[in-house]
């Protein structure tokens, strides 16, 4: 199967952007070619990644599977997915698996470790292609053999919904959302276009299913509440009425969309369109290629549409300013001033000093600082709640809850570490920006921000409480020897008074073991809390120390990619300011006898960038809605 033709609004997009290319390559500024050429590649190869996410054994897998009509994910009564498994278009039908070998004699701790050292981007995941029979092998809980380390799962499959880009990404749910694999969950949305909530319709939504849906709202532009296996639950319509009202009280809106898996597959191998309507299934390709492909695609047009009208106006302006020196040569001084002016102002933008590179650096510098305080802040927010809970109970008969809820709780808090870092690096390139208003200079808003679950992958410590009650021959000891203590003393304080206390000895004995051994008890369960919460402290010592130089090291990027873009848009308005006032310059040398003519070829070429600049503004500018079927 071909891939079809891109969307018409895309194509006449990129038409023009190759019209603009040719011009600026004609023209000698490869730099703004180059722009454009990026810019072009871009709009026809995005990518809009929507994270499709949910409690366990709520219907991901299937979902997905009824979606695109096709078996890619693994579903299954007994296992689960493992790992994400993302789906995107492609010519043929076909599977990688992202691998790193294991030694089987390997414990389960170095395994962890190897595991740790894969995500910290030591050696590259080797990309392995597998056969679609073996990707529940890789995809689930299911061994595989030899040991192997599967961090994920891509398939390419020719489908008309996902050839505008979208690419599907199904989540691990083992375990719940109050688990550890919700930090993944929670990581995959804080960099995702989109998310699919799914939540089955046997029960309206539980505590820890408000709770993430809060963070996910809070963290994810475009959620879509999917209510799925419609056609098992005859009462689902009632527990959808109970599901606006927990999202209403919450003072969040999104829409909840009802859907059968079972029917879809069924509709589509009748070829049923009244049984597909009813599966609610076009409803969800509507929402995906209306407003979550769509807005992607729309916000990619915008982009070319201020490239493209950005270099024109670049290139005319050599050629304006040369046509002012020839039809007025009595203001050729002024205008020789403001262009001397214009590209002093374009130099001043150049190099390490420029204004702009030092708020760069200072707010790089200031960011860093501010985004390790917040992290200090979370995680002494952690510890004090930990610190709390466990002065309240008993590790002994606590701690199987509390472990998993410290790894999610510190989990949530990097993920809302790095949401910080992104907003604000964000705000931090629009500063940038403000340098280059002059010239109507572009913001960087799209900064490559990782998955902050990388970071969580490296911690390897071991949480694992070792506690034990007293045995009930300790208890008695202690029993005994308080109980001992308290005859003896009495006993003997009887004989020296010459008063028989035996009787009043033995029960204020038994008194003084009962008392020994609430003290013991007490003692142990000091003890017990001290070390769990010396585990706590070593754990958070522990994420402290990888996410704080996961941090600095996305800083890092995002200060590259900041600095090398606004330095090519620097060098672009030098450039062009240095030939604009080479051109005027140029002019003045220009006798009587060649004026005339030169005046006509550069309105020629101004009318040809006119031409390319109205072409670039006529781009439409709103979405139009093409729905599609997979």
């Amino acid at each position: 199967m071909n891939e079809p033709a891109p969307n018409p609004r895309a194509a006449e997009a990129a038409a023009a952007l190759e019209q603009g290319v040719r011009a600026a390559t004609a023209y000698g500024r490869d730099d703004l070619a180059d722009r454009l050429a990026e810019t072009r590649r871009v709009l026809l190869e995005p990518t809009v990644n929507v994270v499709v996410v949910g409690e366990f054994k709520q219907g991901k897998s299937s979902f997905i599977n009824a979606l695109l009509n096709a078996p890619v994910c693994p579903v299954d009564d007994d296992i689960a997915t493992a790992v994400p498994t993302s789906v995107r278009f492609g010519d043929d039908r076909a599977a990688w698996a992202l691998t790193r070998s294991v030694e089987p004699e390997l414990s389960p701790v170095f395994a962890d470790e190897a595991e740790g050292a894969a995500s910290a981007g030591q050696a590259p995941a080797e990309r392995r292609s597998i056969g679609f029979d073996d990707i529940e092998d890789f995809a689930t809980e299911r061994p595989v053999d030899p040991p192997t380390l599967v961090e994920g799962v891509e398939v390419q499959l020719p489908r008309r919904l996902l050839a505008d880009g979208l690419v599907l990404v199904d989540t691990p749910g083992v375990g719940g959302l109050g688990s550890a694999h919700a930090t993944a969950a929670l990581g995959a949305l804080s960099v995702a276009d989109a998310a699919i909530f799914l939540s089955d319709a046997s029960q309206e939504y539980t505590r820890a299913e408000m709770d993430f849906l809060t963070q996910a709202l809070d963290m994810c532009p475009h959620v879509v509440c999917v209510m799925t296996k419609t056609d098992f639950y005859p009462a689902w319509r009632r527990v959808k009425e109970i599901n606006e009202g927990h999202l209403a009280r919450s003072g969040n809106q999104p829409r909840i969309l009802p859907v059968s898996s079972t029917l879809r597959i069924e509709a589509l191998r009748r070829d049923d369109k009244q049984l597909n309507t009813e599966s609610g299934f076009l409803d969800i390709v509507k929402v995906l290629t209306d407003e979550i492909v769509g807005g992607a695609a729309e916000r990619e047009l915008t982009r070319a549409r201020q490239d493209l009208i950005a270099v024109a106006e670049q290139l005319a302006s050599q050629f304006e300013s040369e046509l002012s020196a020839l039809e007025d040569p009595e203001a050729r001084a002024e205008l020789t001033r403001r262009l001397e002016e214009a590209k002093l102002q374009s130099e001043q933008l150049r190099g390490n000093a420029a204004k702009w590179s030092t708020t760069l650096n200072d707010g790089v510098t200031d960011l860093t600082s501010d985004v390790d305080h917040d992290f200090r802040q979370r995680v002494r927010n952690v510890l004090s709640e930990a610190d709390a809970a466990l002065d309240n109970s008993d590790p002994m008969e606590t701690w199987a809850e509390f472990e998993p809820w410290l790894s999610n709780r510190m989990s949530f808090e990097v993920v809302g570490n790095y949401r910080f870092l992104t907003e604000r690096s964000t705000e931090l390139s629009r500063r940038v920006a403000e340098h280059f208003e002059f010239a109507g200079g572009d913001v960087l808003e799209q900064l490559d921000i990782q998955n902050p679950a990388g970071a969580l992958g490296r911690v390897t410590t071991d949480t694992g409480l070792d506690l034990e009650d007293g045995s009930a021959g300790a208890k008695g000891m202690t029993v005994l020897r308080g109980s001992y203590s308290g005859v003896l003393m009495f006993t003997m304080l009887g004989s020296m008074i010459g008063i028989a206390l035996g009787p009043i000895a033995i029960g204020i004995g038994l008194a003084m073991g009962r008392k020994s051994l609430r003290d013991e008890k007490e003692r142990q369960r000091t003890q017990r809390r001290s070390q769990a919460k010396n585990l706590v402290r070593r754990f958070s010592d522990e994420v402290s120390f990888q996410v704080n130089k996961d941090s600095r090291d996305t800083l890092r990027r995002t200060q590259r990619q900041i600095r090398d873009f606004y330095s090519a848009r620097a060098e672009e308005l030098h450039r062009s300011t240095s030939e604009a006032l080479a051109s005027a310059n140029q002019a003045a040398q220009i006798d009587e006898r060649e004026r005339a003519g030169r005046i006509r070829d550069v309105k020629a070429e101004l009318e040809r960038l006119a031409t390319l600049r109205g072409r670039a503004a006529a781009l439409p500018s709103s979405a139009t809605n093409e729905g599609g079927r997979s």
